[in-house]
């Protein structure tokens, strides 16, 4: 099943049949429009969320990047050899 083609036909019959009721459709209306059932529409649209770079800054002019905060689980922790080194004292 191809979501990003589903997502992109939605999009567009959305906004042509929001120009032509002028006001949003709704998910029957959506669904039969494109026939399909209303759990495709809603399902498909459940996978359109919000979609962030790893590498924007968090505001304009910072530096700090989403990339940078991201814990990496393949790399120990650096504070481990240490917690372990004062236990044993």
């Amino acid at each position: 099943l191809n979501r990003v083609g589903a997502l992109n036909k939605i999009g567009k019959e959305l906004s042509k049949l929001e120009q032509e009721y002028e006001r949003i459709p709704s998910a029957h209306e959506l669904a039969e429009s494109l026939e399909m059932t209303v759990g495709e529409v809603a399902d498909t649209l459940k996978i359109s969320g919000r979609h962030l770079s790893m590498d924007a800054p968090f505001a304009q002019g910072e530096d700090n990047r989403l990339l940078d905060v991201l814990e990496n689980e393949e790399i120990p922790n650096p504070d481990f050899e240490l917690m372990g080194e004062s236990l044993k004292v």
